[in-house]
């Protein structure tokens, strides 16, 4: 369905038209032909970027109880002995913890962690966190004796589920649900000392026994029919340098699209669909030869949703702090 014409006249016609209108920043862009340059492009490490600058770093001694609080509320406390070595040995001395937390699908976008399971199912967040454990650069362990007790404040009492986060064999993230392990979401409100950051009335509290991705959700199951989403994009602009989501307005969610082909047209995935009728925003992010362009567009999802994103759509050159701010007025 999509075409590439390059001709010399309409490149010429598209860079008279640039020099003679000048827009401020940023601007509308229309990338011209390339030639004999390959266009080269990091996209991936837009979001590598995003998720240091998010990590929070805490030095405790493992063997007190310990409790450390994230900037967005999420509270983890370390029993005694709750480290081993990747020998089971119980570990003594400063341990480092990086953690990494939030409540909003805007980070999970900017960060390229979609709120959908790995067979396409939709899940709706209460909040995902990350933990890695290590001592003097080496890995270690979490001992299953002695778990470490997390908690995530909330505005919601609603029930969710507990789920582990990877990446499959094509690199695409996902969510996998944990049956072994729970999520309860506590009432007390009284208890100020399991939350003492604040963030929320309530607060989803489970265990963590291995280091990685955690999300609180529960599964988009409101008997709304489901559809498959096509996005197009304009011309240079495709699956090896640009990343498509679906941000949803009213549900802490977020979908991305995939261009395995590098044709320029992106879709959920074989076996994913979204509800139709929900209110969402496509957005784009692009990084082409060093430089970032974005597009956000506003639709309602129909049946066989096909959205044709424009050159015109497309914002740039941008910096990378523009987009996140973009993202983060939504």
């Amino acid at each position: 369905m999509k075409t590439i014409k390059l001709l010399f006249a309409t490149a010429l016609i598209t860079s008279i038209i640039l020099v003679a209108c000048k827009k401020e920043d940023p601007e509308i862009i229309v990338l011209p032909p390339i030639d004999n340059l390959i266009p080269t492009s990091n996209i991936g490490g837009f979001f590598d970027n995003n998720l240091e600058s998010e990590k929070q770093t805490f030095t405790i001694n493992p063997s007190s109880d310990y409790m450390v609080t994230g900037v967005n509320g999420t509270t983890l406390f370390f029993n005694a002995n709750t480290f081993e070595d990747m020998n089971g040995n119980t570990v003594s001395g400063p341990v480092e913890i990086e953690m990494i937390e939030t409540q909003s699908n805007k980070d999970m976008l900017l960060w390229n962690l979609p709120t959908t399971t790995t067979d396409g199912q939709l899940l709706v967040s209460g909040g995902i966190v990350y933990i890695n454990v290590s001592q003097e650069g080496n890995q270690i362990s979490i001992n299953d004796n002695a778990p470490i007790q997390a908690s995530i404040p909330s505005d919601n009492f609603i029930a969710m589920d507990f789920f582990i986060g990877g990446e499959d064999n094509d690199g695409r993230f996902g969510w996998d649900l944990d049956v072994n392990d729970t999520v309860t979401t506590n009432t007390d409100t009284t208890n100020t000392n399991w939350n003492p950051n604040g963030g929320g009335l309530f607060t989803f509290d489970f265990t963590i026994d291995s280091i990685g991705w955690i999300n609180c959700d529960y599964f988009y199951g409101t008997g709304d029919p489901l559809t498959g989403v096509q996005v197009e994009l304009p011309d240079s602009f495709d699956g090896s340098n640009s990343a498509v989501f679906i941000f949803y307005n009213n549900l802490n969610s977020v979908a991305s699209l995939y261009d395995s082909d590098e044709n320029g047209v992106f879709d959920l995935g074989w076996s994913y669909a979204t509800p139709v009728g929900q209110n969402i925003s496509f957005i784009v992010i692009s990084e082409i030869n060093g430089s970032f362009y974005y597009a956000i567009l506003n639709a309602t999802i129909v049946n066989g949703h096909y959205e044709i994103i424009s050159s015109t759509d497309m914002m740039g050159p941008v910096t990378s702090t523009d987009i996140q701010n973009a993202i983060n007025i939504l």
